[in-house]
């Protein structure tokens, strides 16, 4: 006849009780934490899902976070790009005024301290810089593109490489602009243009007025395409920037499904545990009353 001793009905009714407050246990921390797994071995498929999708979430928050600087540094340099078209058209228009034999000797020095003044604005806008970032020196962005002796301006001092930056993994946006090819590039050298046609009005020299003007209507024509470029790039970020959202929306689902547990879910396999440990600890008290006539 098979017999069962006290031993055993005591191992096993420990053996249950350790169980099921291990279990318990573990449903009362999925309560808590909200987290199905605590640690990998709990289930390594849903924990390698779960660090690929953290990964590909920070990627895309650094694709995000680059999104949002090149957005910012663009809208600078559109801007600076439109004080420069601005001051070019000013200039354009007091040398048309100035294309005249009426004006007195006083008025057209007056008119060509104007068309001076935007050579100097126009030197102040293209060595703007964007936290500490100058956004018209090619890639040597930590010094202006261009400096002055007196009222000289340099060459340039840049170079024509253009800055991108990956605002994802298929897409890059220069956020850096040639200073050299756009003002001193085919059009010729603004700066010089813009001395020559001060002095042609101040001579009152009407054809060195009009080689002026045709040499501004070129730097205008470069700079508009510039800012056309830039234009372009800034109305292409938010289509790219709601693309990445979708992606690390979809990212954090699956990362959710993997990790996360429902809280209705947890709660209930919470209960069921904490009644198994008192149903096993009731059961071994009721072990511990038998004699041994009870195994006879």
């Amino acid at each position: 006849m098979y017999r069962v001793t006290n031993n055993t009905i005591f191992r096993n009714s420990l053996t249950d009780i350790q169980a099921t407050a291990e279990a318990f246990a573990r449903a009362q921390q999925q309560v808590s934490s909200g987290r199905r797994i605590q640690q990998a071995s709990d289930d390594p498929s849903a924990a390698a899902t779960g660090l690929r999708e953290r990964a590909e979430i920070r990627a895309t928050d650094r694709y995000r976070d680059a999104n949002d600087s090149v957005d910012s540094r663009l809208r600078v340099a559109d801007s600076v790009l439109s004080d420069i078209i601005s001051s070019i058209t000013t200039a354009q228009s007091k040398a048309a005024q100035g294309r005249t034999t009426i004006l007195t000797p006083q008025q057209r020095e007056a008119v060509a301290l104007e068309i001076e003044g935007t050579k100097e604005a126009i030197f102040t806008a293209i060595n703007t810089s964007y936290r500490g970032i100058y956004l018209f020196a090619g890639a040597d962005t930590s010094a202006a593109p261009y400096t002055k002796a007196g009222s000289v301006v340099s060459a340039y001092q840049g170079d024509a490489t253009v800055v991108k930056v990956d605002v994802s993994r298929t897409s890059s946006a220069a956020v850096t602009v040639d200073g050299g090819s756009l003002l001193q590039g085919g059009p010729g050298d603004v700066f010089q243009t813009l001395d020559a046609l001060a002095a042609a009005v101040r001579a009152g020299n009407m054809a060195g007025v009009d080689a002026g003007l045709v040499d501004l209507q070129g730097v205008f024509d470069n700079v508009t395409t510039s800012q056309g470029r830039v234009g372009a790039t800034l109305s292409a970020l938010p289509a790219e920037k709601l693309r990445l959202d979708e992606l690390r929306r979809a990212s954090d689902t699956r990362r959710s499904q993997a990790e996360e547990i429902s809280l209705a879910e947890a709660i209930s396999e919470m209960t069921r545990a904490q009644q198994a440990q008192q149903a096993a600890i009731a059961a071994a008290g009721q072990n511990q009353k038998r004699s041994l006539m009870d195994y006879l």
